[in-house]
């Protein structure tokens, strides 16, 4: 950027500072592109300070009162944190003779350098320590600021000093130093960047640093931690979906225990077993305990056929639901961690990637002006995914083949490196997977740094792998090991979801992931049927049962048989009971019994006289359950610590051990808390607004109405609304119906047909909230409803409920029969 405005650097050196007696500038330190900075000094005090010199011309806001460059550098002052470099003298440098009209910050002098620079000068060699102790620090800073609803919005690397503390006794012999706060706001009229997104990359960048092999068992558990979950917390902003999302104090606090984590995760790694049965209610907090996994992954899984057929595949479904679980569980690393990979039991290389590293690698990612740019992006997921394949090959092959392997690798090597179109050097031992993969992980970080330039017409661009690399390396390596053959690759692509993976990103790499080989399969998986592009950069369109399939593991476990659902249940937390040692219950039906309910009809009379329906053991259970699992677990985790904990369960002699007034309140309970937490993400209000309104709805249907599917004219029991007609929805509309599909309120079932015969997606309500709204699970009766009474849903809940709300039963009966007998008037 061209520097504005900045006078010769040269005039200051020497010049005493206006207003601080005994302080001359002694040395010029560096300039931006709107200030220099300077060190002065005081023998008298025997004091340095650090000065930037800003022309007033690069000030912003010199026309408020107070102006709003100062209003900015105040806020340093405002915070108790150490760690801010605060400021200690504003004042004016005038020389109109020379043309000097500037303003002086002066802070403290901090002795050490930048994180930019220790970066630079410790390449491959910062400690896991150092990382900690920069994300507490940060956090720390953070906490403040958010107390004081101050924000610091230039928090980048060049900002953040490690200040040099080996001359002292005792503490650490560095901390860490913020300094510019609010000085870019001072001087840029550009828009301040969220603390936490600059957080995520400065820590990215440290731990893409990290010798993760040279580390002790402790540090890689930290190194895990940090990159597999830690940059989740802090990337993600939605506390719906991740409860210490940008939680401040509770991840100051989760690092603040780590050395507690990591005992309790050693324990479950080398014993396979839990503390209690409700830990680990996500795949990811697993990390790489293995061993804990496989105690806990149910091969009675529903859809396990499917994820495992040779088809490309987009699967969807709740959040919670296990796909994570399933994917991580079928990767061969996996199962040689966990001694199941024996030949016989491999029909397939299974690949698991989170895309968490390409969000970080690649956020906000728009598609960029010059074509060539294009496969950027496709490099680092080809040199990611590569490099996994060549280790997991590797490792496989060390355990199984490995003579056959050492007489093949060079070979292999030289195909690869020929391939692959890069330098290569004439170091011994480049002809290996290993030097390879070293190589790749360079090409990845080339990628990434790439991208910061792309749009920037005087870089040139250069060579990047196009899409069709990572299938060639499967071809060669199915062809050259005979234990690979016909046994073909299948990417586990986990998380593949907008927004984080953007639609213009996913465009782009889906020119790679919807290729049909016969040597690799793509699985994607999907927060939702929504979040997910069908189509690519080059204006293809991926059809659903030719390109790809597309499996909803939520509308899985709707359609799914009971008894299918039951065992699938009762065995996850079996084998939950049995990892925990001495655990005192070990069936499901031990602890909340085996209730078999009266008839759906029978229950909606019931409701119907104001009665409250039992609402407790393992079929309701089974029956709550949308797909997502991990809020099944999570909500019997309640039930028992309602009914006085873990350990007072062995002294609880009644059958079921939870008693059933319990389990009743708790699942109505935790519904509810399930809509409160939808109110604190984005239109969350709104989205609650409609669900509420449905429910509201469809109760009154169940009170006032008569079923016209029986002979006997029960209760109408509808918990799910079928449109008469497909839905053409209005922009707002659809980005509501989206909202709804994506935080799984509702659950697409694209199979439906409606009464006129057209072929209409189905949306089933959540079936957790169903208690919540004084409904029943039966799958009988729908709400239908004409495309502008959806659209109305969808935008004026409020409104739509008081129209479609039934009141008046003989009143409402004869309007609904009309319209029903109209319907069926239109189909003969």
């Amino acid at each position: 950027m061209v520097r504005k405005y900045l006078p010769d650097k040269q005039y200051f050196i020497n010049k005493p500072i206006p207003g601080l007696e005994g302080y001359k500038i002694i040395e010029y330190i560096g300039s931006g592109c709107n200030a220099h900075v300077f060190k002065a000094h005081s023998k008298n005090a025997n004091n340095s300070l650090a000065c930037k010199i800003i022309p007033k011309e690069n000030l912003l806001g010199k026309e408020n009162n107070p102006p709003l460059w100062r209003q900015e550098i105040d806020k340093a002052n405002i915070l108790k944190s150490t760690i801010v470099v605060k400021f200690i003298h504003v004042t004016e440098f005038v020389d109109q003779t020379n043309g000097i009209d500037c303003m002086v910050l002066c802070s403290e002098f901090v002795n050490g350098e930048t994180i930019d620079k220790y970066i630079n000068s410790h390449r491959n060699d910062i400690p896991i320590a150092f990382c900690e102790l920069f994300l507490k620090g940060i956090l720390s800073l953070i906490y403040d600021m958010e107390k004081s609803k101050v924000k610091h919005g230039d928090l980048h690397a060049k900002n953040i000093i490690v200040e040099d503390r080996s001359d002292q006794l005792g503490g650490p012999p560095f901390t860490f130093r913020v300094t510019d706060f609010g000085v870019a706001g001072a001087t840029s009229d550009s828009a301040f960047k969220e603390d936490y997104d600059q957080l995520a990359t400065v820590l990215k960048t440290l731990l893409e640093n990290v010798d993760y092999q040279l580390a002790v068992s402790r540090d890689k558990f930290v190194f895990n931690y940090l990159n597999d979950k830690f940059l989740g917390h802090i990337l993600e902003k939605d506390i719906s979906r991740d409860p210490l999302a940008r939680r401040t104090k509770d991840l100051w606090d989760c690092l603040d225990k780590i050395d507690t984590e990591f005992i309790k995760y050693g324990r479950a790694t080398g014993r396979a077993n839990l503390v209690t049965p409700f830990d680990y209610l996500s795949c990811e907090q697993l990390g790489e305990a293995h061993s804990l996994l496989k105690a806990l992954y149910s091969d009675l899984f529903l859809g396990l056929p499917e994820i495992e057929s040779r088809n490309n595949l987009v699967l969807t479904g709740p959040r919670g639901c296990g796909k994570s679980t399933v994917f991580k569980s079928l990767s061969l690393r996996h199962r040689i961690m966990t001694g199941e990979d024996q030949p016989e039991k491999i029909n397939y290389i299974g690949i698991y990637y989170r895309c968490l590293d390409l969000y970080s690698a690649f956020s906000r990612y728009s598609r960029p002006d010059r074509e060539e740019a294009y496969n950027v992006p496709m490099h680092y997921i080809n040199a990611t995914l590569i490099s996994e394949v060549l280790e997991t090959v590797e490792m496989w092959a060390m355990q199984r083949y490995k003579e056959e392997f050492f007489k093949k690798e060079s070979l292999i090597s030289n195909a690869l490196w020929d391939l692959f179109e890069l330098e290569k050097s004439n170091t011994p031992g480049i002809d290996t997977f290993k030097a390879i993969c070293f190589k790749l992980q360079k090409e990845r970080k080339r990628a990434a740094e790439k991208q910061r330039f792309i749009n920037a017409h005087t870089e040139k661009i250069g060579f990047y792998f196009p899409p069709h690399i990572l299938i060639r390396v499967c071809e060669i390596l199915m062809s050259n090991l005979s234990f690979l053959a016909n046994k073909p690759f299948y990417f586990f692509i986990d998380d593949y979801s907008m927004p984080k993976i953007t639609s213009d990103l996913q465009n782009n790499l889906n020119r790679l992931f919807m290729q049909r080989s016969a040597w690799s399969f793509f699985k994607l998986s999907t927060e939702s049927p929504v979040s997910y592009v069908r189509g690519d950069i080059d204006g293809k369109s991926y059809v659903e049962g030719r390109e790809f399939e597309l499996l909803n593991l939520g509308v899985v476990y709707l359609t799914a048989d009971a008894e299918k659902r039951l065992h699938f249940i009762e065995d996850v937390f079996s084998r939950r009971f049995c990892a925990v040692e001495n655990y005192s219950v070990k069936t499901l039906e031990e602890l909340i019994g085996d209730y078999k309910s009266p008839s759906e009809n029978e229950i909606a009379l019931a409701i119907r006289n104001n009665e409250k329906p039992e609402m407790w053991g393992k079929q309701n259970l089974c029956e709550l359950c949308s797909g997502d699992i991990f809020y099944i677990i999570s909500l019997v985790g309640k039930m028992v610590s309602r009914a006085a904990g873990d350990k007072a369960l062995s002294d609880i002699l009644s059958s079921p051990k939870i008693d059933k007034n319990i389990q009743r309140d708790t699942i109505r309970s935790e519904a509810g808390n399930f809509l409160n937490s939808l109110r604190g993400i984005e239109n969350g209000e709104h989205l609650v607004e409609v669900v509420t309104a449905f429910g509201n709805v469809a109760y009154s249907y169940l009170k006032f109405r008569q079923s016209k599917n029986e002979k006997s004219n029960p209760p109408h029991l509808a918990s799910r609304i079928e449109p008469y007609e497909e839905l053409k929805l209005t922009d707002p509309a659809q980005k509501v119906y989206n909202e709804l599909l994506r935080y799984s309120i509702f659950i697409e079932d694209p199979r439906g047909k409606s009464i006129r015969g057209k072929v209409v997606p189905r949306l089933y309500l959540r079936r957790s909230l169903v208690p919540h709204f004084k409904l029943t699970f039966s799958k009988r009766d729908s709400i239908g409803l004409e495309p502008i009474e959806i659209e109305q849903l969808l935008l004026e809940p409020k409104k739509f409920e008081k129209e479609q709300t039934m009141t008046n039963e003989e009143r409402k009966e004869d309007k609904e029969q009309m319209k029903f007998d109209k319907l069926l008037g239109e189909t003969n």
